[in-house]
């Protein structure tokens, strides 16, 4: 339903893909390189992945080969998602995405389904965006069927990391100091500036959290995770507190849904 009524503008819709990728050059191939060229048929020539350094770069230029661009950022991801807003020109269309993502999956009844017509999606978050005047969309971080449901939301609600769409600005408010949590800082960001972020509550993201080699992981500690939530809450705490019914080893995050 969702792609006949967004048929007409995805065909006038240019945008970009962009993958921070880090010590993952064969992961980002397996993963998500796989579901936006084989499943989703997400043509090359819009994908640039950003590396963090020449080194890296030769690990990672194989993927030129298939009309990948790959691009030298910087170390660190927030220092890459930074570089990332500042290297497009302002107003164009960025999706962003880790690069260990199994897939998009999208709400089907009581269950999920792998999202395969992700372009129509693409072209549904940035509709709403110009539609709601604000410069950022996201999907759910919970591949599960009882989280989501099939409304598009405005209010704070967290934009997961790990897929996620900007209309770029370089508007130094919205620039991230956070190397953890950044997508929470990325949201109240983006909420702060416009009052509202655009959420597809009826798409999750499949992607493991925490684990597996290079990204964010090798530098990763619990210390920097809980220091980066109690500097969020401290800062914004009509936004943002400790949600004391998630269990992990890690200080997890709830963002104040009915703030304006």
């Amino acid at each position: 339903m969702y792609q006949i009524y967004f048929i007409k503008q995805c065909r006038n819709m240019h945008y970009r893909i962009a993958i921070p990728s880090y010590k993952r050059s064969e992961t980002i191939k397996k993963k998500t390189l796989n579901y936006l060229i084989d499943v989703c048929d997400i043509k090359t020539k819009i994908i640039d992945v950003f590396v963090a350094n020449k080194k890296e770069y030769e690990d990672y230029k194989y993927l030129e080969d298939l009309g990948i661009r790959v691009i030298v950022g910087v170390k660190f991801l927030h220092k890459q998602r930074n570089y990332i807003q500042n290297y497009y020109n302002k107003g164009e269309f960025i999706m962003q995405f880790d690069d260990d993502i199994d897939s998009l999956k999208i709400k089907k009844g009581k269950t999920t389904l792998i999202l395969k017509d992700l372009n129509s999606i693409i072209c549904i978050g940035f509709n709403e965006c110009l539609k709601h005047k604000t410069k950022l969309f996201g999907v759910g971080a919970v591949d599960n069927h009882f989280f989501m449901n099939n409304k598009i939301s405005t209010n704070l609600k967290l934009c997961v990391g790990a897929c996620f769409g900007v209309i770029i600005d370089n508007d130094i408010s919205l620039s991230l100091i956070l190397e953890e949590k950044e997508d929470y800082e990325r949201t109240i960001n983006h909420f702060i500036k416009f009052g509202k972020v655009v959420r597809l509550n009826m798409i999750a993201t499949k992607t493991t959290y925490y684990t597996g080699a290079g990204g964010m992981v090798d530098n990763r500690t619990e210390e920097e995770q809980n220091k980066s939530a109690l500097y969020l809450c401290k800062k914004y705490p009509n936004l943002i507190k400790i949600n004391p019914h998630r269990k992990s080893k890690y200080l997890e995050l709830r963002l104040n849904s009915r703030a304006v």
